[in-house]
């Protein structure tokens, strides 16, 4: 825990200072400047005011020993080239004028005669504002002419008003007071850059902005003079001064201290409570770890659990796997085969198409058939009525051949004496005999007819008797019965 430190006054800290130089120190390089009562008793040169044309900030220490009426004692004066009363200020307050516009501030001019005060002066062309500080508070603030800037080419006087044509001092604005560390800025200064300024005549703040000090109090210093002025001890040495930056630096670092102080008290209890609340929160996530393991162990038995079910599924997997190969193969095997079905079966479907085919003609001749069948049931009874005709022709023949037996010996008598063959026989090597001739196909089954008389009558005799048979084995062995052997034509082989 951070121990609260014991902060020493500033006005101890000053006090302190005051006594160490009191005591040891009579060297006072420092010096001021001492104006006579008369109006001759002044400083008055040209400046460079270029610098200053956009912003300025006139300060300066000074302290006040005569006793005049208001706005008139001139503390400095600056008349612009062609311009009247551009910068002007009085010991009193009653004096502040810019671009040859007053701003009485007598009444809040409240420093006694024979005291040492700071005051400041400062305005910008972009801030259009005049600003007055007495002793490091603003006493008062108003706008400037807008578009307005300061003049260049005039003369700055010191210790009296530098009148119309910068070099005609007054007897109505004698100073004749004392003046210390007038310096003018190209700068627009701050209200806390005036406070740090005004704390103490003896430090050396104004050396710390460097070429922003456009007119310097040491350049001042070696600058002629008229009538009475004199430097005088300021009260303040080299030393002192660097002291009182060290003391006001030092000062400025408590300061900052304090308030780094205030900010780490501020921020170590904004500290202390997030860490109340981290505890709280650490408090809720150990008790939510402390359950996030119980369930990380079921979570892991779960684990094995399921592990030991992959495995199991994994070699069920490898099974299935091996199944679907084989069944991949009895797969591809039963495509070849459906192949060759499907093959069959557009073969037996191209056959089933004949086969309707075939049947719509088998149909179509069924159809003709029991037309023709129509037809044959009529011829068949006619052929019938012939068979029974032929029957009564085939009685009648029959009795015929038995009353004929009697004249078939008689010519089987006849043909055993026909011993001449015909010269034409038409016998050849093949058929040898006259019976062979009638076992050809041109004969034999078939009915004797005159033209195949013709054929045979030269050979047998009496064979008209036979015309309108049918050439049978029984009628062929009657005719050989009735010959007498000579069955065979003239220069046969046998």
């Amino acid at each position: 825990m951070l121990k609260k430190r014991t902060m020493i006054p500033e006005t101890a800290l000053f006090a302190l200072l005051w006594l160490h130089f009191a005591a040891g120190n009579s060297d006072l390089s420092y010096r001021a400047l001492k104006f006579g009562n008369t109006a001759s008793d002044y400083i008055v040169y040209q400046p460079n005011m270029a610098p200053l044309q956009n912003a300025f900030s006139a300060c300066f220490w000074a302290r006040s020993l005569l006793t005049t009426s208001r706005c008139g004692p001139h503390i400095m004066s600056y008349e612009g080239g062609g311009f009247s009363n551009e910068i002007v200020v009085s010991d009193e307050g009653g004096c502040n004028i810019i671009f040859g516009s007053n701003f009485d501030l007598s009444s809040k001019h409240s420093v006694s005669s024979g005291t040492w005060f700071h005051y400041c002066m400062t305005w910008g062309y972009s801030s259009g504002t005049q600003n007055v500080y007495l002793n490091g508070q603003l006493i008062g603030s108003r706008s400037t002419p807008s578009g307005r800037r300061l003049s260049t080419g005039g003369f700055l006087m010191l210790g009296n008003d530098a009148g119309s044509d910068g070099r005609s001092a007054s007897y109505s604005y004698i100073f004749g007071g004392e003046l210390y560390k007038l310096n003018l800025f190209s700068k627009e200064l701050s209200s806390s850059e005036v406070l740090e300024m005004s704390r103490d005549k003896c430090t050396e703040t104004e050396l710390t902005y460097g070429d922003l000090r456009s007119i310097k109090w040491e350049e001042l210093l070696q600058r002629s003079r008229n009538g009475n002025v004199r430097e005088i001890d300021s009260g303040c040495s080299a030393e002192t001064g660097r002291l009182w930056v060290r003391l006001s630096e030092t000062l400025e670092e408590l300061r900052n201290s304090s308030q780094l102080l205030d900010e780490t008290r501020s921020e170590l209890a904004r500290v202390k409570e997030e860490k109340a609340a981290k505890d709280t929160e650490l408090m809720r996530t150990e008790q939510q770890l402390n359950e996030t393991l119980e369930d990380l162990a079921r979570t892991r038995t779960v684990k094995e659990a399921c592990e030991t079910k992959l495995e199991t599924k994994e070699q069920q997997l490898n099974e299935t796997l091996e199944e679907l190969t084989q069944t991949r193969k009895e797969k591809e095997a039963h495509k070849t085969s459906l192949d060759t079905k499907r093959q069959h079966l557009n073969e037996t479907l191209d056959e089933l198409e004949s086969t309707e085919n075939e049947k719509d003609m088998c149909h179509t001749d069924l159809a003709t058939a029991e037309e023709n069948l129509n037809t044959t049931t009529v011829e068949k009874e006619e052929a019938l009525e012939e068979l029974e005709r032929k029957k009564e022709d085939l009685i009648r023949i029959t009795t015929s051949l038995n009353q004929t037996q009697t004249e078939l010996d008689q010519v089987r008598k006849l043909l055993e004496k026909a011993n001449n063959t015909p010269p034409d026989c038409p016998l050849n090597s093949t058929i040898t005999s006259y019976w062979d001739l009638l076992y050809s196909e041109d004969y034999f089954g078939d009915v004797i007819s005159s033209e195949k008389l013709e054929v045979l009558y030269k050979s047998v005799e009496k064979l008209e008797y036979f015309v309108g048979l049918r050439v049978t084995e029984g009628m062929i062995q009657f005719m050989k019965h009735f010959h007498d052997g000579t069955d065979k034509c003239p220069n046969s082989t046998e």
